[in-house]
């Protein structure tokens, strides 16, 4: 069962180009049994020179983009204790919805497929969803959803 904020390594997540690694998969939102509204979290900083990146949420309007990062060794659940290692990033334009039966035809073993680190804690999942719901960067569709 996939609560909203649930956080997933995937050790071979399949990419639609056909690439594969290991990712980290977040469900921001379960909708209606059906559809998941996710993120891959990426360590990859895509920010204009200059830009000054604290916890939270990034939104450069001039650029189009909101990303909320996750700093190094912040803890996002509390429960787990689980923190990323390194500099993390949420970025608007990468979400998407997926069908939730293809998703677990795809990764059907639970420990085998994929790992589940741990549900972002409920103040933080809040402040991401609200990130993007008022980001001019996430699809209107998205936001929505969202």
């Amino acid at each position: 069962m996939m609560h909203d904020g649930t956080l997933l390594h995937i050790p071979n997540y399949v990419f639609e180009n056909g690439t594969s690694k290991d990712k980290f998969f977040l469900v921001l939102k379960e909708i209606d049994d059906l559809q998941l509204i996710v993120s891959l979290p990426s360590s990859i900083e895509y920010f204009p020179t200059g830009t000054i990146v604290n916890h939270g949420c990034v939104d450069l309007h001039q650029a189009q983009q909101t990303t909320y990062c996750f700093k190094a060794g912040n803890i996002i659940d509390s429960t787990t204790s689980f923190s990323f290692s390194k500099d993390t990033y949420l970025h608007g334009c990468w979400l998407k919805d997926i069908d939730k039966n293809l998703f677990f035809q795809k990764y059907p073993v639970q420990d085998f497929h994929y790992v589940i680190k741990g549900i972002i804690d409920p103040p933080e999942l809040k402040e991401i969803i609200n990130c993007f719901k008022n980001s001019s960067s996430v699809k209107q569709r998205i936001k929505k959803l969202l």
